[in-house]
């Protein structure tokens, strides 16, 4: 299915819908999960990048025969089905993997610490990241999720609203985000030190992934799910984006 392309149109739209995009806003550095709401144009201005550039890569990405999957389905699959595939993946993902990146970035530290004081900073905003994250995820799957749940059952969301528990969640997220770039700042984008050791390559490289996971995770949160979530309330009405939350 072939989809509009221009610059008015959201970055997560374009994340969602179009094979491909993500990974080119990821190689890019366009911020689609927080600041998915912006428009592709301003997205393109604040990094300095050409539009026409990035809308030809998309358009011939979707001109691709085989051009892969896009997130667009989970706008139509169940909502328990969303939730539980969030749970499964990036949760699980975020439990395996920060025990691991801490175990390096201890390593790491006590090899490095002293030629390397970037390491401390580095440690300062994960640790934060981790114990927030872990916070973050209990809510969601003991309060958040369930009352999704239940309203998508019921057809609606009578009683408390969901607006209240989504914007912490959304605010939640952009903590997270700005944890994410100070790491990314602090290792000069992941750059290996020459005097680096296998486990701080292995540090730096487990970064980047969690990084480019914790992205695909807030972008299915804050662009597909609490959308829908919110919808409930008014069940007549198109699922609208969830405005950014204030930074």
């Amino acid at each position: 299915m072939s989809h509009a392309i221009d610059a008015t149109r959201t970055v997560a739209e374009l994340a969602t819908e179009i094979p491909g995009a993500a990974a080119l806003f990821d190689r890019t550095g366009i911020d689609f999960c927080c600041g998915g709401q912006r428009s592709l144009g301003a997205a393109c201005k604040e990094k300095g990048l050409d539009p026409a550039e990035i809308l030809a890569a998309l358009q011939f990405g979707q001109s691709l025969p085989s051009a892969g999957s896009t997130d667009e389905h989970w706008r139509r699959e169940p909502v328990a089905a969303l939730m539980a595939h969030i749970v499964d993946t990036h949760h699980a993902y975020v439990r395996t993997a920060v025990p691991r990146l801490q175990g390096w970035l201890e390593k790491a530290l006590a090899a490095h610490g002293a030629r390397h004081p970037e390491l401390f900073r580095i440690r300062h905003s994960f640790s934060g990241m981790a114990s927030e994250m872990a916070q973050h995820m209990a809510k969601e799957e003991l309060i958040l999720f369930p009352s999704i749940r239940r309203a998508a059952a019921a057809g609606s969301a009578p009683g408390s609203s969901l607006t209240p528990p989504v914007r912490m969640m959304m605010a939640e997220h952009d903590h997270t985000g700005r944890d994410l770039a100070e790491i990314r700042a602090a290792s000069g984008d992941f750059a290996i030190p020459p005097d680096s050791c296998g486990t701080y390559r292995a540090l730096y490289a487990g970064l980047e992934e969690f990084e480019a996971n914790m992205r695909q995770h807030v972008h299915l949160e804050n662009n597909i799910l609490f959308p829908r979530a919110l919808a409930l309330e008014s069940p007549h009405a198109d699922p609208a984006p969830v405005p950014v939350a204030a930074k």
